[in-house]
């Protein structure tokens, strides 16, 4: 059912909304339209509404052994709403007309609006046609595009045995991966309605070298928000390289004095691509 401009505040409970639960699209622009409206009658000067689906995975490599992988799916939205120079935000992870109902109600009880009377009318926001820019700058395939369970295993043992043949005085190896993909829907009063996927990758090792009473730990990470390809592409051998060398000068470096010294910031995040 599509809101109407017509609507009257007592109507809202018999609305009946069919959206897609697997994507966020133009059926959702209906609820959402309603909801902004009834959300401007109460009093509000602007209300948003951010919901978000993630996909998110981690997996660790510890020696010669896949020791955790942790998957973690979850959907959500919150809800902002402003008023004069005051904003407030409340989150659910209820994404029906209800559900998201009940959270305007709440933001807008905290900067201290009720909803309108039965009897009052629920203006429609006319909301822009969707800008998907997921679509425009396909990114929908990104997530099936992801290195699987078993490919990600299989790349950070490998990984991890070109660490073992390179650093020596060799007390734990360690190298991590997480995915964190996150499909975004945003609406506004102002008439905004916005999709995209966002994707961040991040892989790295971390190698621990004992020889005597000479103790170090040596970490490095890389990371990627542009291709679902990043950790088919890694070079883990070079990064290899790197942390071994970096361990085998620490292990057994002089201990510096106190003072005051120049410092170089440069944590390699040019490795970090932006689209």
């Amino acid at each position: 059912m599509s809101p109407s401009a017509a609507l009257l505040s007592q109507e809202l409970p018999k609305l009946d909304y069919s959206v897609s639960r697997d994507r966020f699209d133009e059926s959702w622009r209906a609820p959402l339209s309603t909801l902004l409206g009834l959300g401007r009658a109460a009093g509000a000067d602007l209300v948003e509404f951010f919901l978000e689906r993630v996909n998110y995975i981690s997996c660790l490599a510890e020696d010669d052994s896949i020791t955790s992988l942790s998957p973690r799916l979850s959907t959500g939205a919150g809800v902002r709403v402003f008023r004069g120079n005051a904003d407030c935000y409340v989150s659910t992870n209820d994404l029906s007309f209800a559900g998201l109902k009940r959270s305007l109600e709440k933001a807008l009880s905290i900067m201290g609006l009720t909803l309108p009377g039965p009897a009052s009318f629920v203006p429609e926001i006319n909301l822009e046609l969707l800008r998907d820019y997921a679509t425009v700058r396909n990114k929908n395939g990104w997530l099936s595009g992801c290195s699987s369970m078993q490919e990600m295993s299989e790349v950070l043992l490998a990984a991890n045995a070109h660490l073992q043949q390179k650093a020596q005085h060799i007390r734990s190896r360690r190298a991590t991966y997480f995915r964190d993909w996150q499909e975004v829907l945003v609406a506004a009063s102002d008439g905004i309605f916005a999709r995209d996927i966002r994707l961040t990758q991040s892989v790295g090792y971390n190698l621990l070298c004992q020889d005597g009473e000479d103790r170090t730990s040596i970490g490095k990470r890389v990371g990627a928000t542009y291709s679902p390809e990043f950790l088919r592409t890694w070079d883990y051998a070079a990064d290899a390289e790197d942390v071994s060398h970096s361990a085998a000068q620490m292990l057994h470096a002089d201990y510096i004095e106190s003072g005051t010294y120049p410092v170089v910031m440069a944590n390699e995040f040019w490795r970090c691509y932006f689209p």
